[in-house]
């Protein structure tokens, strides 16, 4: 039975985090001595939509980082640790963005030795200022619309209708 490295960061695998905060995703390993490689980390984003393929957006490859495959993340990324031989390939994402959502893999290689271990991240957005509207004419007996709806918010939005003035209860 050959040792072959693993990810030791198993903690947590689901993060929500409001859009504009950082958040670190883990990824800790330890290599084997067996495993002679060069060692490689890569952090790809597979995103909620399934129409969109999966995204490298950070690896480190031959004692070199590269960042700049993912535009628009480039200068809200970086690993945890400067230097990811340490067994630390964590990715601190920055400003935090609602399409940052997604699932989020680190893949760890150093010959024979591979693992990788999924993060799903959800930004979380607050809602927008609502705006309102009445449809109808505001005569009795006449029927009226009331419509509420903020542009942006996350998760879904609900709403909760009271009314303000007066004694008789709303259906």
């Amino acid at each position: 039975l050959t040792r072959s490295l693993r990810i030791t960061s198993v903690d947590q695998s689901m993060f929500e985090k409001a859009q504009g905060e950082k958040v670190t995703l883990p990824c800790t390993f330890v290599l084997s001595e067996e495993d002679e490689g060069p060692l490689d980390i890569e952090w790809v984003l597979i995103p909620a939509d399934n129409q969109k393929k999966e995204q490298i957006i950070i690896m480190y490859a031959v004692d070199r980082i590269y960042n700049h495959y993912y535009a628009s993340m480039t200068g809200r990324m970086q690993f945890t640790n400067p230097d990811p031989r340490s067994g630390d390939g964590s990715l601190d994402i920055l400003n935090l963005k609602s399409a940052d959502t997604g699932t989020y893999q680190c893949k760890v290689k150093k010959a024979p030795g591979v693992q990788s271990q999924k993060i799903q991240l959800t930004v979380l957005v607050k809602p927008a200022r609502t705006k309102c509207s009445i449809e109808g004419s505001q005569e009795i007996g006449k029927d009226v619309i009331l419509k509420c709806a903020s542009q942006e918010g996350s998760p879904l939005l609900s709403y909760d209708w009271r009314r303000v003035s007066g004694t008789q209860e709303l259906p």
